[in-house]
């Protein structure tokens, strides 16, 4: 392997599998050589995608309003054979090519470590040349992300988290915001690619109820930096319907171990594979998810 060490990273140890989760969590190593390695992917696959650009990108449709590049398959296909040489026992999901085995192990798989990547988060944003798009590498591992990693190749912003050891920003701890009052709040969210059913209609009046509500809403295109910024304190609270795991493998274990607060829109726990997200700074957390329930069409 070559990428990660290119970095100046040091991708080398034994990976945390003979202990029980609850075990591994209280160690201070406790999934250190994976965060390690997903630091540097996630810096050498942003590398690459700084280079594609350059390149010249083509552009193909997945579905409608679903995009995909040459520079996001070529970059989940670096990313998948670093992993495989790394951690070869690991299963990957990724946005582009699924999982190897076809069988995707969802939040009750115990028995699978599995890495959930996104190539680039933010693909219409790339597409078009805007500046708002990501790496995202998570391990997900009994039930729970335990090692996140977002790196922003144009800003050279890496984001990263361990389950229990905090989040940082290029080596710097991460707090979330301290605001406590949801009038005063900035939010942010995303809207789903298909805009021809109730869904949508759904989402835009929440979107309204929630700008009446705060300060106002941002709409930055990329799920993963979205939840990066909440963990920063940049921006108060996220909600968003209907994404995939891989977009907020990462972000959601940020936010948690910056000191925030994530479930799903109904208040319930959260995993990567729910179907809704609501993450905040904690203390505005009750305040948005009753503006979201009240928001309902009738």
């Amino acid at each position: 392997m070559t990428g990660p060490r290119e970095n100046g990273y040091h991708c080398t140890g034994q990976p945390f599998r003979s202990l029980p989760l609850h075990e591994v969590y209280m160690s201070s190593n406790a999934f250190l050589t994976e965060l390690r390695c997903a630091e540097a992917l996630a810096r050498a696959a942003g590398q690459r995608i700084e280079i594609g650009r350059r390149a010249g990108v083509t552009v193909d449709y997945k579905g409608r309003n679903d995009l995909v590049t040459n520079v996001d398959r070529e970059v989940e296909t670096f990313l998948r054979a670093e992993i495989k040489e790394l951690f070869p026992e690991d299963r990957i999901v990724g946005e582009e090519y699924g999982t190897e085995d076809g069988v995707d192990g969802g939040d009750e798989d115990e028995l699978h470590r599995q890495w959930l990547i996104d190539p680039i988060d933010g693909t219409t944003n790339f597409s078009m040349g805007v500046p708002i798009y990501c790496v995202s590498i998570a391990l997900f591992a009994g039930g729970k992300s335990v090692v996140g990693a977002i790196y922003d190749p144009t800003r050279d912003e890496l984001f990263s988290a361990r389950r229990g050891h905090g989040a940082r920003v290029d080596g710097v701890a991460l707090k979330s915001s301290a605001e406590q009052d949801l009038s005063n709040a900035v939010m942010v969210t995303g809207f789903p690619p298909i805009k021809t059913d109730d869904t949508f209609e759904s989402v835009v009046w929440k979107f309204g109820h929630v700008a009446r509500a705060s300060r106002g809403v941002r709409r930055l295109g990329s799920a993963a930096l979205d939840l990066a910024y909440i963990a920063t304190g940049r921006i108060d609270g996220f909600w968003e319907f209907n994404l995939n795991p891989w977009d907020t493998a990462a972000g959601y274990l940020l936010v948690e171990e910056a000191g925030g607060r994530v479930t799903q829109a109904d208040g319930e726990p959260f995993t990567p594979f729910a179907k809704s997200v609501v993450a905040t700074n904690g203390h505005i957390h009750d305040a948005l998810i009753d503006v979201l329930k009240s928001a309902n069409i009738t």
